[in-house]
């Protein structure tokens, strides 16, 4: 998301707002919004945060980081079913905000409810308070309520969401499920590895001391680890928990360092293919229902690109967007940006040329959600020679640095 600097008129005083929007227009969008249309704009230009900002936003990833608000998935995908039925069923937005928040037992979800029932009550768009819970929705849910508050069906874009988020979930708990042996193997392995470096190295320290020869790399690193571990543990520890904060800021406020890190993610062997199939499952899911709703293109793509939180993938949907401006059609665009594979692109190719569309983009969407759902349930298979790999290098490392110089201390007992 980008900052702006927006400098208007007010009765008669120049005055000068910041904020963040994905682009100009929606930056002026929130302006009026804000001011109900009371303020004369002059100027909208792109700018960087000011450095209290910064702080303040340092503070907020810290908080969140930190903090024990965590959104329950399942609660809140069964929240907003119950508020799209009960908006289907004409009882007012403000009505079955306040009726779920009422009954809800998770905070963080009575909290928001109850925000967005007295901002609607107030005149502010639903979209506002979903905005500034973003962090724990996502930006998936402000998208479809946005594409709900403007096509007039926020029904159906709740029960919508309500679907996607499901399928989300379900993924994440599969890849939850996957991963829950790999990583139990590897955090025993690096309690073990940890308690040798710590309390067995020490005793042969004494023992490798009396050596005169130099002594073998192994030995060396198992020493210099227990050095470090015991005399900087917490410092680094500390460190570590600094970087991690000043990635998640840089990644948040900064578009180079984003797209560096969103790229490197792209490359990488394993999650590069679930981070792209993932994206552009709910890509093409979204832009299909946008089509289908009669929404134009452009527009549809705009909206699709915002539910996507890689930079790399949203260059490539804004490359595809400049080239249907520019006269081309959307498989041209689409395969000219490399954006989807050759499957998904006859697919498409087929519905532009019979005249169906929007049923030839669901079966993309599917196709990819369908390869997603294979990577996930095949990333187990995927990590074992890897993990078995790191293990197997510890344990080589472990016992070339104990035994190498025990079988010099023989070599030199028998001479």
């Amino acid at each position: 998301m980008k900052v702006y600097k927006i400098t208007m008129l007010r009765k008669g005083e120049t005055e000068n707002v910041i904020l963040k929007a994905e682009n100009k227009l929606e930056a002026i969008k929130k302006i009026n919004s804000a001011t109900k249309g009371k303020v004369i704009i002059i100027k909208v230009e792109e700018t960087e945060l000011p450095l209290e900002d910064k702080i303040k936003e340092l503070g907020k990833i810290v908080t969140a980081t930190f903090s024990r608000k965590k959104l329950n998935f399942p609660v809140f995908i069964s929240a907003i079913r119950q508020l799209g039925a009960l908006t289907k069923a004409s009882i007012s937005i403000k009505d079955s905000l306040e009726n779920i928040s009422k009954n809800s037992t998770d905070p963080l979800i009575k909290e928001m409810f109850e925000k967005a029932a007295n901002d609607v009550d107030n005149g502010l768009s639903l979209s506002n308070t979903f905005e500034e819970y973003e962090v724990y929705i996502g930006n998936l849910a402000v998208a479809l309520v946005k594409l709900g508050e403007k096509t007039g069906e926020l029904g159906e874009a709740f029960m919508d969401m309500a679907d996607i988020y499901e399928n989300i979930e379900e993924n994440r708990q599969k890849f939850k499920s996957a991963m829950r042996y790999p990583i139990m193997t590897l955090m025993a392995m690096a309690v073990a590895f940890t308690i040798l470096i710590l309390y067995v190295v020490p005793k042969f320290a004494d023992i490798f001391s009396q050596l005169h020869s130099e002594l073998p790399l192994p030995t060396k690193i198992l020493l210099n680890a227990e050095y470090v571990l015991r005399n900087y543990g917490l410092f680094v520890l500390a460190i570590l928990i600094f970087l991690f904060i000043i990635h998640k800021y840089l990644y948040r406020v900064n578009d180079t360092y984003k797209y560096m890190f969103d790229g490197l993610l792209l490359k990488m062997k394993i999650i590069g293919p679930i981070v792209e199939y993932a994206s552009l499952s709910r890509f093409l899911m979204v832009f299909t229902k946008l089509i289908k709703a009669g929404i134009p293109m452009i527009e549809a793509l705009t909206i699709s690109n915002s539910i996507i939180d890689n930079s790399v993938l949203n260059l490539k949907i804004d490359n595809v967007i400049k080239s249907i401006n520019q006269g081309q059609n959307l498989t041209n665009s689409l395969a000219k940006n490399n954006l989807l594979d050759n499957v998904s692109l006859q697919m498409i190719a087929a519905g532009e040329e019979a005249g169906n569309l929007d049923s030839m983009l669901e079966n993309a969407s599917n196709y990819y959600k369908t390869q997603f759902d294979i990577l996930i349930d095949n990333i187990g298979d995927a990590i074992e020679p890897i993990m078995m790999a790191f293990i197997g290098a510890l344990v080589l490392l472990i016992a070339l640095g104990i035994f190498l110089p025990m079988w010099d201390l023989a070599k030199a007992a028998k001479a």
